[in-house]
């Protein structure tokens, strides 16, 4: 192999990686959109109940990614791919499940409003492995701030309701 030169298979597999990647983060920033799961065992009361079903009510719809910050660096392939999503990458929350599509990324997740009160909640978003990822956000008008708080995207971010 020549200095400078890339095997497809490479470029294909760390392309493949980034993908994932930032579709976890994209789900993380989505899950972000609440906060943190009560550590209660017991059922939750009527008014927690109401909180939570209003929250989900509220999340319904289409959303657009218009900023993230990423508390860790990311390496350059990655950033590139998360700049290509700002303003592209639509989220839709619908039913307990949650669709991405963006710029070469695209994932359907199941997700569930833990903990909810006023405008903030917290957010469970489960892949298809079983892996789950928390956020925790606020309502913002026609906005939605979050901070992810599972790895490998732990961050801070904004979902914009779509046109």
């Amino acid at each position: 192999m020549r200095r400078g030169r890339v095997e497809p298979w490479v470029t294909s597999r760390v392309r493949s990686l980034a993908r994932a990647a930032l579709t976890h983060c994209i789900f993380g920033a989505a899950v972000a959109l609440g906060a943190c799961s009560s550590g209660s065992t017991g059922s939750p009361s009527n008014t927690e109940q109401a909180a939570v079903t209003d929250t989900s009510a509220r999340l319904e719809g289409e959303w657009v990614l218009v900023e993230f910050q990423p508390d860790a660096t990311l390496e350059p392939m990655l950033a590139t791919l998360l700049q290509a999503q700002m303003k592209q990458l639509r989220v839709k929350f619908h039913a307990g499940s949650m669709k991405v599509d963006g710029v070469g990324v695209s994932a359907e997740r199941s997700y569930r409003v833990t903990q909810a009160a006023a405008d903030g909640f917290s957010l469970s978003v489960v892949d298809s492995t079983g892996v789950e990822y928390r956020s925790t956000g606020a309502f913002q008008g026609n906005a939605l701030g979050f901070t992810s708080l599972s790895d490998p995207w732990r961050g801070r971010g904004r979902l914009q309701r779509a046109p």
